[in-house]
């Protein structure tokens, strides 16, 4: 501390901790320390003013002392050219005082700071791991002998590894609050849980938490199923309650599915077998790596690195990964863990992948020479300002001779796809999706070129109105999309380049209206699929407000389909530490508010509608046959199927909309 400065100093140049690579940086964090007295009562605090790092420091070891001087690189900002100078004395028991760090810029004043040692890591966490009820048996935590399993790196140090040592290895000390909370999930019409009712359980459980965010606290909690059983993991990033328009989410954490097929073999204490080993080794795994998303860690392949033997790949994307893994994140990752940006580490910080890797590198990359595969984007051209942007991801097989099975997950929240939008301003970003979730893939096979009809091809309906930067298409003029699909290996596979116009107000009205509609609270709701949560009642309340005012039209209809979802479908939350149904699900109300949509589609017969007017149908098809309605749920599959076939839609689309028809 120099005068009213503070200096966080964190030195990597000698081992430091078993299994823990030395990365030969220095780095730190500057503060301005500000105090107040109160009733003859001083209280003091800090605020984080920036970040900085030495990549190739000069270490010069003595007897009594090591000194390491370098340039130093400010992460963000214009600076003078500074060099940095560092002292620390040893000892027996080193180092045997505090260090002596000194910033000398051209040109400026000479800053000194001494630095007490705190503690052999480089940052700190505090992390709650709660429960549910359903699924409070041993082990809630991993623990993994690194051994346990036979497949595995020849040289593999035999450890044992829980999340806790898994990141001090990494460089991060973190705690695991001893008090538990058990959640109780006995609710008799509870099944699975929604991202929305993730949303609302993050919402309640950091609303106990005072003080300013972000901050070094992270929220875990194992669950039972999520409502897609592949899913194994999530990490979420919804907090929207202390936001503002425009103001990124903060709060961050993750939850792990018990009941995924994953864990079946988990058992208390050592595995007798290696299915049981497997089954725990996955357990570490998803729990270590959902925990990396919320240090804003992107996907390996995402990084440009898609071979990575690291915690943030996917095993399945990389040959014998397991037989190479050594159980750790690799040196960029580290590099980002230990010395980045504060601001781009902490959860719920910057956005995802800020420094992360080049987005405008990644979005124009170009395919060349006989590639297998195509990845479409489209949509309609011009979609009016209030309207939520949806495109069609096609995945299409070019080969003629073979088939190819592929992960059709191809939503961003799966990390298969990557979407980048080139703004009217000509900045480009990429979709970050509120959430990331981690499980099997779910493929299937496309049949060779030229084959039977529409069975070379998987399309799907993706939602990129808004993510983990807010709104992408809140501003008239034209936008620009690519996405970039990663399969199993290094199979990258760019799209082409899509072009959306987004038209401006028309009226009064609308221009008012939008003032309320670009907003985190809408976004959210839009990006959930409607919510029955009170943090996001709001947000409802201006959809179901756009919803009624153009029913006529297809910003009515597509946000009626929102609506309906959240009125439709019973919501839980957690109240006095128990899962509770606030609300009911009401289908009839669904019916009803999604019954002018229904007429739109039909009217309209625009092919880029087909997705919509497909993805509604199967909705109220659900609404109908909970309320007991089946034949008239089958009538409306009936005539989907007849207005489809009309546009020319597919013989397989047809084949499964009667399929499904049938089943009910």
């Amino acid at each position: 501390m120099a005068g009213g400065e503070l200096l966080d100093l964190r030195v990597d140049v000698d081992p430091r901790y078993a299994n823990s690579p030395v990365l030969d940086r220095v780095s730190g964090d500057f503060y301005t320390v500000y105090s107040i007295r109160i009733l003859g009562r001083i209280i003091r605090w800090r605020v984080y003013r920036e970040s900085w790092i030495v990549d190739s420091p000069r270490v010069t070891w003595s007897r009594c002392s090591v000194e390491i001087t370098g340039s130093v690189r400010f992460w963000k900002g214009v600076h003078p050219a500074t060099t940095a100078r560092i002292v620390i004395p040893w000892g027996t028991f080193r180092p045997a005082g505090p260090a002596q760090a000194t910033f000398t810029p051209a040109g400026g004043a000479v800053s000194a700071f001494s630095c007490p040692r705190q503690s052999h890591c480089f940052r700190t966490l505090t992390l709650e791991a709660d429960v549910c009820r359903s699924v409070n048996a041993e082990p809630v935590l991993p623990t993994y002998d690194t051994h346990a399993h036979t497949t595995r790196p020849a040289g593999l140090p035999q450890r044992s590894l829980t999340f806790e040592e898994a990141y001090r290895e990494a460089g991060i000390c973190v705690t695991v609050n001893p008090v538990r909370t058990e959640i109780d999930d006995s609710a008799a019409t509870f099944a699975t849980w929604t991202d929305a009712e993730l949303h609302d359980a993050m919402e309640t459980n950091f609303s106990r938490y005072p003080g300013a965010w972000p901050k070094w606290d992270m929220w875990g909690v194992m669950a039972g199923s999520y409502v897609s059983s592949s899913v194994a993991g999530i990490m979420f990033d919804y907090g929207t309650a202390f936001g503002g328009p425009g103001r990124a989410p903060e709060r961050q954490g993750f939850a792990v599915f018990r009941n995924h097929f994953w864990f079946n073999s988990l058992v208390a204490g050592a595995p007798a077998n290696q299915t049981e080993a497997w089954a725990m080794r996955q357990f570490l795994y998803t729990w270590v790596h959902e925990a990396g998303h919320a240090f804003n860690f992107l996907h390996s392949w995402n990084k440009g690195r898609p071979n990575a033997l690291s915690w943030m790949n996917y095993p399945q994307n990389v040959a014998n990964f397991w037989n190479n893994f050594e159980f750790r994140f690799d040196d960029e990752e580290l590099i980002h863990l230990r010395h980045g940006d504060r601001s781009e580490v902490i959860p719920g910080g910057d956005p995802w992948s800020t420094g992360g890797h080049l987005e405008g590198a990644m979005a124009f990359a170009q395919a060349e020479g006989e590639v297998p595969l195509e990845l479409l984007v489209r949509s309609k051209r011009r979609f009016d300002l209030l309207e939520p942007v949806a495109v069609e991801l096609r995945l299409r097989n070019l080969l003629p001779d073979l088939p190819l099975e592929l992960d059709t997950r191809l939503h961003p929240d799966f990390g298969v796809v990557a979407v980048f939008v080139r703004r009217p301003d000509g900045r480009v970003v990429e979709y970050l999706p509120i959430a990331c979730k981690l499980g099997t893939p779910e493929t299937r096979v496309l049949h060779p070129q030229g084959g039977a009809e529409g069975e070379d091809r998987y399309s799907e309906r993706v939602l990129l109105s808004f993510g983990r930067r807010g709104f992408y298409f809140d501003e008239p003029g034209e936008y620009l999309v690519r996405a970039i699909y990663q399969g199993t290996g290094d199979a990258l596979i760019p799209s082409n380049v899509h072009r959306i116009h987004v038209g401006p107000p028309t009226t009064r009205d609308e221009d008012e209206l939008a003032a309320r509609f670009f907003t985190p609270e809408v976004g959210m709701a839009l990006y959930l699929g409607g919510s029955a949560s009170p943090f996001l009642e709001r947000g409802m309340e201006v959809l179901e407000e756009l919803a009624d005012r153009y029913s006529e039209t297809e910003v009515g209809a597509k946000t009626a389909e929102v609506v309906a979802q959240g009125v439709g479908r019973p919501f839980f939350r957690i109240e006095d530490n128990q899962l509770t149904e606030t609300h009911a699900g009401d289908p009839q109300r669904a019916v009803d508010l999604t019954t002018p949509a229904r007429e739109f589609f039909r009217r309209d017969q625009r092919r880029e509608l087909n997705l919509d007017y497909h993805r509604l149908a199967r909705q109220r098809s659900e609404y109908l046959t909970t309320m007991g309605e089946t034949e008239q749920a089958k009538e409306e599959l009936s005539e989907l199927r007849e207005d489809l076939a009309a546009r020319d839609v597919n013989e397989p689309v047809l084949e499964e909309i009667r399929a499904y028809e049938e089943s009910l």
